[in-house]
C-alpha cells in the first residue's frame, strides 16, 4: 500500500511539472514577508506548583515575570510558468536573556534560526494544484483565528488544492514519523516502518455568508511497538464544521472525532518508540469526541456571543482552541490549562466584544467549565495514554471559574499591541499537596506584520 501511495505521488508530480510548461506565464520573482512578535507576562505567585506544571497550587516558585521575541520570514519564490517554492525562516522565539546561551526551542544544536516550512507548489491547471514537501495545515471554519480541531499543524508530504466554481477539496499523503531517524528502533530504521497519515478535507462556499466543510482520515503506524513505551497509533479522524452570518446573527461550530489510539494526535508531539524514559503520550481506551457552537449576534458596535463545547473519552481539540485562562495554551503565556486536560470536559463562556474605536477594541469573557476527571494511574488508563501516568492525575480540575479580557489597540496598519489578564478560580478533583487558591496573570503583547 505504501508502495503504492508513493508511486502514484511521484506520477502527479511528474505530471503536474509537465502541465506547468503550457501554463500561462507569470512574472518571476521572489517576494518576502513576516511577522514579529514581542511578550512580556507576569504571573502571580499560586500560578506555579512544586512540579513546575502551570496550575494554581502551592506557590513554590513565587510570581514571575518574563519577556520572549520572535522574528518570521516567508520567503515566496516564484517561476515563470507560475510554480513556486515557499519556506518560512524563524528567528529565536525564546525568553529573553543572554543572547549566546540561551537555547533554541529545538535544542542547542539547531541554533536560534531554523525553518519550520520548506515546500514547492505546482499548478496542474486553474483547477488543480500540488503542494509537495513541509508544511502546516488548517482545516476548519475560522481562517483568520484559531480552529477548534486541525489548526497550523506542521507536516510532510503531499497535499492537493482542488478548486471546483465554490467548493474546494485537499487530499493529503503525509509522513508522520519517516523511519530513517535516530528516534526509531534499528528494526523500524532498517524495514522502513513509516507513521503515515492520508485523508481528504473539504470546504464548500454556500453563499457569500456561509461555508460548510469537513475532513476524514485514517493514520497507519508500522513502527515497531515496545510495551509500556511505545503502542501504535493507528486509526480514524474526522470533523465537520460550519461559519456563517445571517444580518446581525453569527455563527461558528465544529465536532470532531478521533480513534481510541490517536486521541491527542492534533495537540501532542509524535511518539517515540526508542527512549524507554518516554511514555506514550497520545490515545486512549476509547473513541474520543468533541465539538463547540459558538452563536453570537452584533449589536452596532457589540458582539456578544456563548462559546458552548465539550470533549470526552480522551479527545484533544487544537491546544491553541480556548480563551485566556482556559485553553490558548499555545499563544498566551498566561493560559493556565489546555481544554480537555485531565478529564471530560463541559464549558459555557460568555464572550462580548465591543469596537471602542476604529482602532481599539476591548474583549471580555465570563467561562465556567466542568470537569470529570480521569482517574487513570497508568497508560493504559483513561484519558491520553501516559499523560497523567503514576501521578494519579493530581494536576486535574473539578471545575474552574475565568473572568479575563483582552485589549487590542491598533497603533498603525500591520502593528497592533494587545493588553491581556485573566483571574482563574479553580477547584481541584484532588486533595494531593493542593490550595484552591485562585490565580491571577496579564499579558502584554506586541505584533508585526509587513
Amino acid at each position: 500500500m505504501k508502495k503504492v501511495l508513493v508511486a502514484g505521488a511521484a506520477l502527479m508530480l511528474v505530471s503536474g511539472i509537465a502541465s506547468t510548461a503550457s501554463a500561462a506565464a507569470v512574472e518571476p520573482g521572489v517576494k518576502i514577508t513576516g511577522d514579529a512578535r514581542v511578550r512580556l507576562w507576569y504571573m502571580s505567585d499560586e500560578y506555579k506548583d512544586g512540579y513546575g506544571n502551570k496550575s494554581p497550587n502551592v506557590g513554590h516558585y513565587g510570581s514571575q515575570t518574563n519577556m520572549d521575541s520572535r522574528v518570521r520570514l516567508n520567503v515566496t519564490g516564484t517561476a515563470a510558468g507560475g510554480a513556486y517554492a515557499k519556506a518560512r525562516i524563524r528567528m529565536y522565539e525564546s525568553l529573553m536573556g543572554d543572547n549566546d546561551t540561551d537555547p533554541s526551542p529545538l535544542g542547542s544544536k539547531s541554533g536560534d534560526i531554523w525553518v519550520d516550512m520548506a515546500y514547492v507548489g505546482i499548478p496542474f491547471s486553474d483547477m488543480f494544484t500540488l503542494e509537495v514537501g513541509k508544511y502546516r495545515s488548517t482545516y476548519g471554519p475560522q481562517p483568520t483565528t484559531y480552529n477548534f480541531f486541525y489548526d497550523d499543524v506542521h507536516l510532510t508530504g503531499f497535499r492537493g488544492i482542488v478548486k471546483v466554481d465554490n467548493v474546494e477539496i485537499n487530499p493529503f499523503v503525509e509522513w508522520m514519523e519517516e523511519a530513517q531517524s535516530d528516534d526509531v528502533s534499528p528494526q523500524d530504521k532498517n524495514e522502513d516502518n513509516d507513521e503515515i497519515r492520508f485523508g481528504v478535507h473539504a470546504k464548500a462556499k454556500l453563499n457569500k455568508d456561509w461555508t460548510i466543510g469537513g475532513m476524514v482520515g485514517y493514520q497507519t503506524d508500522e513502527r515497531v511497538e515496545t510495551l509500556g513505551v511505545f503502542e501504535a497509533n493507528e486509526g480514524f479522524f474526522g470533523s465537520i464544521y460550519a461559519a456563517g452570518k445571517s444580518g446581525q446573527f453569527g455563527f461558528y461550530g465544529e465536532l470532531a472525532v478521533t480513534g481510541s489510539d490517536i486521541n491527542g494526535f492534533n495537540s501532542w508531539y509524535d511518539d517515540s518508540n526508542l527512549d524507554i524514559t518516554k511514555v506514550d503520550n497520545i490515545g486512549s481506551d476509547d473513541t474520543g469526541f468533541g465539538g463547540y457552537i459558538f452563536p453570537n449576534y452584533q449589536i452596532d458596535k457589540l458582539n456578544i456571543g456563548l462559546n458552548i463545547g465539550f470533549t470526552q473519552d480522551g479527545f484533544q481539540p487544537d491546544t491553541a482552541f480556548g480563551f485566556v485562562m482556559l485553553g490558548s495554551k499555545d499563544n498566551s503565556k498566561i493560559s493556565n490549562y489546555s481544554i480537555g486536560a485531565g478529564g471530560d470536559w463541559l464549558w459555557a463562556g460568555l464572550v462580548a466584544s465591543y469596537q471602542i474605536k476604529e482602532d481599539l477594541k476591548l474583549t471580555g469573557n465570563i467561562v465556567y467549565a466542568d470537569i470529570d476527571a480521569w482517574s487513570g494511574t497508568n497508560p493504559l488508563g483513561e484519558g491520553p495514554k501516559g499523560a497523567w501516568a503514576g501521578t494519579n492525575n493530581r494536576e486535574a480540575l473539578d471545575s474552574a471559574w475565568e473572568l479575563s479580557a483582552i485589549l487590542q489597540y491598533t497603533i498603525s496598519k500591520g502593528a497592533d499591541v494587545y493588553f491581556s489578564a485573566g483571574y482563574l478560580i479553580p477547584d481541584f478533583a484532588y486533595d494531593y499537596m493542593q490550595e484552591d487558591d485562585a490565580a491571577f496573570a496579564a499579558m502584554s503583547r506586541f505584533e508585526l506584520k509587513f
